[in-house]
């Protein structure tokens, strides 16, 4: 087994930003819903446009707080699979790779790419692994 201290590394620094954001979304999150529903008990301080925006600034602030959980899991999960060395190595890579994806199109791009070099990281010296047994 190759040594995966690299791919561990990366992926507990991007899961630990995950759960940072977490600590930022979640909050937030509970400062939306206060400020809405403060001011949808006063219909005359806001139009049906604000309500709209509102809404959807919750969705994405939600989604987000979502993905962040998702992903701070996925990467705790996955560092200590890959530290064990475990056969499933390379069902967490692609893991790894899908969840840094996701990370990188909505809220952290840098825990999307540390997850995506990690992952990428991971398959590589995977089937490099497989390859020299193989060959015996």
């Amino acid at each position: 087994m190759n040594n995966r201290k690299s791919e561990f590394v990366m992926t507990i620094i991007g899961a630990s930003l995950a759960a940072f954001g977490i600590l930022i979304t979640g909050p937030l999150l509970i400062l939306f819903l206060f400020a809405a529903t403060a001011s949808t008990m006063d219909h005359m301080m806001m139009s049906n446009d604000d309500i709209i925006g509102f809404t959807f600034g919750i969705g994405f602030i939600a989604l987000s707080l979502i993905l962040a959980i998702a992903a701070c899991v996925f990467g705790f999960i996955a560092a200590f699979k890959m530290k064990k060395g475990t056969m499933a190595i390379k069902g967490w890579s692609i893991a790894l790779i899908v969840v840094g994806a996701l990370c990188i199109f909505s809220y952290g791009w840098i825990t999307g790419i540390l997850f995506l070099i990690s992952g990428i990281m991971s398959l590589v010296k995977a089937s490099n692994e497989k390859n020299q047994f193989d060959s015996f």
